[in-house]
């Protein structure tokens, strides 16, 4: 059956699986590292490095992937050494979630007799399917992202409607930008995790080293995700040029009103002003119906930019 051996250390922990072909360091106890060095004479590198190396019948892969946590999103580095007998993987403290799944899947399928590339192989495929269900669940989340700008445009034309202000559109633009931000890693991770395919099977090609595994049709599985996340990000570029659009045109219809504003009580202030200067003689001042004429006029040079206004339609 698939076994799990651990060895835990104060800074980390080894779990031998498969038999021993696949050896997981989680942390970075330089004892432990040591450790795996000596039993496999496989040097391992960091995980906080992106590279791929060769030296002999290893093959050194460092990647990284995104994975999600609830409410919070986390990036983890990994680096795998791929050795003739025994695969070797570097991990943070906390753990990593793809790695856990392709531990998952090889013990439902009873794989406990795969070799050190099939294991790798399962390692990346782990990774490309945790990235792809990320970016799924991002796919979702624009479409609440799609209903708040809806809400938003449906405003600009119901004058009923509550209208929305800037804080609307600060929260929502704000998480597009972390939206946007997380799908250029998850881009970033799988160009990186399809590079690192290439190289496995690079370094095995003339080999008889791949058994089940169709390291082909993983580099195809690995860059069928890129189009999907192109797609949830061309979507989230979209979200976020229609909210801009909606708080211009927001913006613009609050100027056109101060403007009509003023447009209409402009020639009051022009009365108001005229007939405020002391002078010795005014006309019709001595005249007893000359307050409800100012009032008249008044009233009636108001009116008449305001009718002009809405004849040309500024007020739709």
């Amino acid at each position: 059956m698939y076994t799990i051996e651990e060895q835990i250390a104060r800074f980390g922990r080894i779990e031998r699986l498969s038999g021993g072909r696949w050896i997981r360091l989680v942390g970075d106890d330089p004892q432990l590292v040591a450790q795996v060095e000596e039993e496999t004479g496989i040097p391992l590198p960091a995980a906080g490095t992106l590279a791929f190396a060769a030296d002999g019948e290893v093959t050194h892969l460092a990647l990284g992937t995104v994975e999600h946590d609830h409410l919070s999103y986390s990036e983890t580095r990994i680096a795998i050494a791929v050795g003739a007998e025994t695969v070797v993987t570097v991990e943070p403290l906390r753990g990593c979630a793809p790695l856990d799944l392709a531990v998952t899947r090889m013990e439902r399928d009873g794989r406990d007799d795969d070799r050190p590339v099939e294991i790798a192989a399962s390692i990346l495929q782990a990774i490309a399917d945790t990235t792809d269900e990320l970016v799924s669940s991002l796919s979702d989340g624009t479409e609440h992202m799609m209903t708040q700008t809806s809400a938003i445009l449906r405003s600009l034309e119901t004058k009923k409607a509550r209208e929305f202000g800037v804080s609307d559109v600060t929260t929502t633009q704000q998480e597009l930008a972390d939206m946007e931000e997380l799908l250029s890693h998850c881009m970033e991770h799988q160009l990186v995790l399809a590079e690192a395919a290439r190289h496995l099977r690079g370094h095995l090609r003339g080999r008889d080293g791949e058994g089940r595994t169709d390291l082909g049709r993983l580099i195809e599985d690995i860059e069928a995700i890129e189009p999907h996340i192109d797609f949830v990000h061309d979507r989230v570029r979209l979200l976020q040029q229609t909210n801009n659009l909606a708080l211009n045109v927001k913006q613009n219809q609050i100027i056109k009103v101060f403007s009509v504003v003023t447009a209409v009580f402009l020639p009051v202030m022009l009365l108001s002003t005229y007939y405020s200067m002391n002078f010795e003689y005014m006309p019709i001042l001595s005249w007893d119906l000359a307050e409800p004429a100012i009032i008249v006029l008044s009233f009636v040079f108001a009116m008449l930019p305001l009718i002009y206004v809405r004849r040309r339609g500024w007020l739709r």
